[in-house]
C-alpha cells in the first residue's frame, strides 16, 4: 500500500530517504511486521527493504523484535515527529548563533535581482520583519495574505508603518491609506500589472512588479535614492488621493480634462521587440 505522495514529501524533507519514508509509513499504525511485508506494502525492492530497515533503527523510527522472523513496529509518529522538531529547532538555534559570529562584510548600495513571486514575497517580509524605525509600503489586496501578519506586528513592536493599500482590505498599522480607486486606474494603464514598493528605515527597499500577465520581477537594494525614490511615490500617490478626494466632482473632472493630466495618465505602450 504506496502512501500518499504529499506525505512521502514531507517526510524527505525532514531527511529521510525515499525508501525511508515508504517503509516508516508502511509500518505506521500496524501490528509488528516481517520485514518481507514491510516490503510489499511498501512496494520496494526486496534488495533494500532490510537496509532500509536498518538505517530506520539507527535513527529512532523504528523498534526491532529480534524474534523469529525478525519483526518490525513504527515509533509512534507523534514521538518521532516531536524529537524531529527538538533537534531540528536545536540546529536552527546553533545555525543562527554561529552564522551571527560570521564578519558581514556587504557592499552597500547594490542593487539585486528577483524572480518569482514567493521570492519577492519573502523579500517585503524580511523588510518588515527587519524595521526598527519607519516602515513604509504600497501594496495590493492580492499581496495581503501573506504580507498583512508581518506588517501589524511591525506595528506592534513601536515600528512607524505607512501602508498604501490598492484595493480593500484593512490592516491593523500605524497609518493606512486607501488607494482603491488610484489602484483600478493604475491597473488599467498598467495593463494589469501592479506595481508594489517597501521601505525599511530609509533603506532596505524592494521594488516589484507583479502581473496577471508578465513575470513577477523585482529590485533589492539598500541604495539610497532607489530607497528615497520609493518613499516618494508612496507619500505622492497617498497626497495625490487625499488631494482629489477633497476636490469637488467639477474640478475633478476638469483635471481630468487638462492636457497635461491626459498625456500623463495615457496608457502605457509597451514595445515590440
Amino acid at each position: 500500500m504506496l502512501a500518499d505522495s504529499t506525505l512521502i514529501s514531507s517526510l524527505i524533507r525532514l531527511g529521510f530517504t525515499q525508501y525511508e519514508a515508504q517503509a516508516y509509513t508502511a509500518l505506521v499504525g500496524q501490528l509488528p511486521l516481517t520485514g518481507a511485508e514491510v516490503g510489499r506494502r511498501a512496494a520496494m525492492p526486496p534488495s533494500k527493504i532490510y537496509e532500509t530497515l536498518a538505517r530506520l533503527e539507527s535513527r529512532g523510527a523504528v523498534m526491532v523484535h529480534r524474534s523469529e522472523p525478525i519483526r518490525y513496529v513504527a515509533v509512534p509518529h507523534s514521538s518521532l515527529l516531536s524529537e524531529i522538531r527538538d533537534r531540528f529547532n536545536a540546529d536552527l538555534e546553533t545555525a543562527a548563533a554561529s552564522l551571527d559570529r560570521l564578519p558581514a562584510l556587504q557592499e552597500p548600495g547594490l542593487v539585486w535581482s528577483l524572480n518569482g513571486r514567493d521570492s519577492i514575497i519573502r523579500a517585503f517580509g524580511r523588510a518588515a520583519v527587519n524595521a526598527k524605525v519607519t516602515l513604509f509600503m504600497g501594496v495590493w489586496d492580492e499581496e495581503l495574505d501573506e504580507l498583512g501578519a508581518p506588517l501589524e506586528e511591525a506595528t506592534a513592536r513601536g515600528v512607524e508603518t505607512h501602508v498604501a493599500i490598492y484595493g480593500v482590505r484593512t490592516l491593523k498599522v500605524s497609518h493606512t491609506y486607501n488607494m482603491a480607486e488610484c489602484g483600478a486606474s493604475a491597473r488599467l494603464r498598467l495593463s494589469g500589472r501592479r506595481l508594489s514598493v517597501v521601505v525599511a528605515d530609509d533603506s532596505d527597499s524592494v521594488v516589484a512588479e507583479f502581473g496577471d500577465q508578465t513575470p513577477d520581477q523585482a529590485t533589492v537594494t539598500t541604495n539610497p535614492v532607489i530607497a528615497l525614490l520609493a518613499v516618494e511615490y508612496v507619500k505622492a500617490d497617498v497626497s495625490g488621493s487625499l488631494m482629489i478626494n477633497a476636490m469637488p466632482p467639477g474640478a475633478y473632472r476638469k483635471l481630468l480634462g487638462a492636457p497635461a493630466m491626459q498625456a500623463m495618465m495615457r496608457p502605457i505602450q509597451k514595445l515590440s521587440m
